[in-house]
C-alpha cells in the first residue's frame, strides 16, 4: 500500500507541474499586438509595438523559467535516470506542450492582425 501511495504522489506531483506549465502559457494567447480601431502614423504604430513587445518578452522569458522549474520539481521528486528513454520522452511530451503554446500564441496574434 505504501508503494501504491508513493507513486499516487508522484503522479499527482507530474499532473500538478504539467497543469501549471498550462496554465501559465494560456497568456501567451492574447495578441502580442493590440491596436486600436483608429488610423494611425507608421511611426505611432512601431512606437506603440516597441513598447508592449519588450515586456511581453520578457514575461514570456519568467514564465520559461518556470517551466524549467517545474520539470526540474518533476525529475527532484520521481529522481530519473537523466539518460533514461522514459525521461527524454516525458521532456519531449514537455516541449511539445510548449511548442503548442508558443504556436497558439502566434496563429492568435496573426489572427488578430488578419482581422
Amino acid at each position: 500500500m505504501t508503494v501504491i501511495l508513493e507513486v499516487d504522489e508522484l503522479v499527482a506531483k507530474m499532473k500538478n507541474n504539467i497543469q501549471k506549465i498550462q496554465n501559465m502559457m494560456v497568456s501567451w494567447e492574447e495578441p502580442l499586438f493590440e491596436r486600436k480601431m483608429r488610423p494611425s502614423f507608421p511611426d505611432d504604430l512601431q512606437q506603440t509595438h516597441e513598447s508592449l513587445k519588450m515586456p511581453r518578452l520578457e514575461d514570456i522569458r519568467n514564465q520559461g523559467k518556470e517551466i524549467h522549474k517545474a520539470l526540474k520539481d518533476t525529475a527532484d521528486h520521481i529522481k530519473p535516470n537523466k539518460t533514461s528513454v522514459i525521461w527524454l520522452d516525458y521532456q519531449s511530451y514537455v516541449n511539445s506542450l510548449v511548442i503548442e503554446g508558443v504556436t497558439t500564441g502566434i496563429t492568435k496574434s496573426m489572427s488578430f492582425l488578419s482581422d
